[in-house]
């Protein structure tokens, strides 16, 4: 069963992005689709329609890294595996697992005023994953945050592995 966790771009980084052109479009135009519309967030209130987000390839690449190590250590968790597809951990000789917060940091994304994260597994597009974090109430108050004014997200799918495909959702504003 799955689990729930117009085209501008910004803060292109030095690096090229690990979402392909036609991905950032149909994540895009999904996600701003669902920020047009008046959403309730249950628990977490009332949302009313939300500014566009513009896509940040830092943010993708940070989506891209955390969704490569949940599809290729099998986990499903915010905190990164800690194994060696974990890059941001490796990179910062960690122990423990990366945070988003490390994995936004290590791929570009410094001096936010707000970051944020959502992930899924097991949903097949992305019309569906983004209906389903609308239909979670923390997940929905992430994507609906007018506070927010730039994403990456990022899809990776791993034959063999538990939910097969993997998502990640980074949020910031700068």
């Amino acid at each position: 069963m799955p689990e729930a966790s117009s085209v501008r771009t910004t803060g292109s980084s030095a690096q090229p992005s690990k979402v392909s052109e036609t991905d950032r479009i149909v994540f895009l135009e999904a996600i701003n689709a669902a920020r047009a519309q008046t959403q309730d967030c249950g628990s977490e209130g009332i949302f009313e329609p939300a500014p566009p987000l513009s896509w940040n390839d830092r943010l993708a690449n940070a989506a891209y890294e955390h969704s490569y190590d949940m599809a290729n250590s099998d986990t499903f968790s915010h905190e990164g595996s800690g194994t060696e597809t974990d890059e941001t951990a490796q990179t910062l000789d960690k122990e423990e697992g990366s945070t988003f917060r490390e994995r936004i940091e290590h791929n570009g994304y410094r001096f936010w005023k707000w970051i944020g994260e959502n992930i899924a597994a097991g949903y097949s597009d992305p019309d569906t994953v983004v209906a389903a974090w609308i239909a979670s109430p923390h997940h929905c108050s992430n994507l609906m945050n007018p506070d927010f004014t730039e994403v990456g997200m990022a899809r990776v799918d791993k034959a063999g592995s538990h939910y097969r495909s993997y998502w990640s959702q980074e949020f910031g504003a700068q």
